[in-house]
């Protein structure tokens, strides 16, 4: 008997983060606990420099605090927010420390169930 193997689907995966990267946020990214940008949206420079920086430190996290799940993170040049979701993780970035934090975590929340469904095959 044949296994069928379920595929990503990127177009709506891609819709998705185009939709969610509103007014405030400069970048929403998608990619692997290890680090591979998959996809984004938004003004991103160095999206696979971002990526892999955010995949260590979100591993680093989960060392020292395994239920950690999402990660709250005030850079030089803004602020930004990580969310695991199975194999993958979430990242929301707004450049401007005015954006309320609570309204950061909430948009990378929502963000996580809108994809949750795309991304379940995998």
């Amino acid at each position: 008997m044949m296994e069928t193997k379920a595929f990503v689907n990127w177009q709506a995966v891609q819709k998705i983060l185009d939709k969610e990267t509103t007014q405030g946020l400069s970048a929403t990214l998608l990619f692997t606990r290890s680090g591979a940008l998959l996809t984004s949206a938004g003004e991103v420079t160095d999206e696979n420099i971002i990526s892999a920086l955010v995949a260590k430190m979100w591993e680093s996290y989960k060392q020292v605090q395994a239920s950690t799940n999402f990660i709250l993170v005030e850079c030089e040049e803004g602020i930004l927010g990580v969310c695991g979701l199975g194999k993958f993780l979430v990242c929301v970035y707004s450049n401007s420390y005015q954006y309320p934090l609570g309204l950061l975590k909430a948009k990378i929340e929502r963000l996580v169930l809108k994809l949750d469904k795309p991304l379940s095959c995998c």
